[in-house]
């Protein structure tokens, strides 16, 4: 299902991909040109499901809603590619009986697009372009966005209760999406990307934070439960740029705790918007929110050493997605990622 000729000009392929959807929105076509212009070409399949991300980001930060007919273009071109002649022979050389799977599964959201999709809200229609992305991801790498591992055999099953979860305000769809394909640079040049005023990094820097080793265990001792001995073990084995993010929590450990107080109440986004002296939108406050309950989960975690990287850049999505959370509050501060190798993770967890 994947195309393997890809032409190596991002900002190309974007415009072709826009003009294949038939958007002609000019802030959409300069926010995902500024999104994609220093993606990495080593991976085929990973460079366009980030093609994809873009145009999700861009169109939802400018309230842009699809049409039917454009969101099962938007299905049809993230399965195929933009050369349906490459993606044909590429079906005749693979598994017929996979790509029936695929196929039969494809035609079925395209008939519940068309049946259903014109009925809901502007508000759910918002899901629907981030729902299909999974679909994407789910075809060319066998995982979600989130990292998740879908048999393609469920990929109805799968894109049926992404529908009835976001129905029910229940499907977390935050930024941390945009911050993939922000960090999705070419390794041999380490170009940066201007990064939107949306995200963390715009915040005014945090102090670097100092904390005595005896106060950084002892905190996190009442965040875990742990004994202090194995918490002083731990920290000498996990990498430096994850130990200082606990320790930019553990300095944060009292806001840490009132926030979580304050979870479910108007209060809770009243005390962080006017901590950081700015406003969040309804998202981030989601995102802020799932952070924090999840504190726990993520610190033990780093400590593990189970955050396994996902893919060929590195990156576990639900690591990054509860820091993006802990960024956002400024609890702890954003750092650019270099790529490194030399990290050690658990590699038979499967967080």
């Amino acid at each position: 299902m994947t195309n393997r000729n890809i032409s190596t000009n991002p900002e190309r392929i974007l415009s072709q991909t826009l003009d294949e959807l038939r958007i002609t929105d000019s802030k959409i076509k300069q926010n995902t040109a500024s999104l994609v212009k220093n993606l990495e070409m080593s991976n085929n399949d990973e460079f366009w499901i980030n093609i994809m991300k873009a145009v999700v980001v861009s169109c939802d930060e400018n309230k842009y809603v699809f049409s039917n007919a454009e969101l099962c273009d938007f299905l049809t071109i993230g399965a195929r590619g933009l050369d349906n002649k490459q993606y044909d022979s590429n079906v005749r050389s693979e598994n017929r009986i996979t790509n029936k799977v695929v196929s039969d599964a494809i035609f079925s959201i395209y008939k519940d697009i068309m049946e259903n999709y014109d009925n809901v809200d502007d508000e759910l229609k918002n899901y629907y372009p981030k729902i299909i992305l999974n679909i994407i991801s789910i075809i060319r790498r066998g995982s979600d966005i989130s990292g998740e591992k879908v048999n393609l055999y469920g990929l109805e099953r799968y894109y049926l209760k992404n529908k009835t979860d976001s129905v029910n305000r229940k499907l977390d769809f935050s930024e941390p999406i945009v911050t993939d394909v922000q960090k999705t640079v070419n390794i041999e040049t380490k170009k940066s990307i201007d990064i939107p005023t949306s995200q963390p990094s715009m915040q005014p820097p945090m102090k670097e934070n100092v904390l005595s080793k005896k106060d950084l265990v002892n905190s996190l001792s009442v965040i875990t439960g742990r004994k202090k001995n194995e918490l002083n073990e731990l920290l000498t084995k996990i990498p430096e740029q994850d130990y200082k993010k606990i320790t930019d929590l553990c300095v944060n450990y009292n806001k840490l705790q009132k926030y979580s107080k304050l979870i479910g109440t108007e209060e809770f986004s009243r005390q962080i918007e006017k901590e950081l002296g700015r406003k969040l939108n309804d998202r981030q406050l989601q995102h802020a929110t799932i952070s924090i309950r999840k504190v726990k989960t993520y610190v033990e975690n780093v400590l593990d050493g189970k955050f396994v990287p996902h893919g060929s850049h590195g990156i576990n999505h639900v690591k990054h997605n509860l820091e993006y959370g802990y960024q956002l509050m400024g609890l702890i501060e954003y750092r650019r990622r270099r790529y490194s190798q030399s990290q050690s993770y658990n590699k038979s967890s499967k967080v």
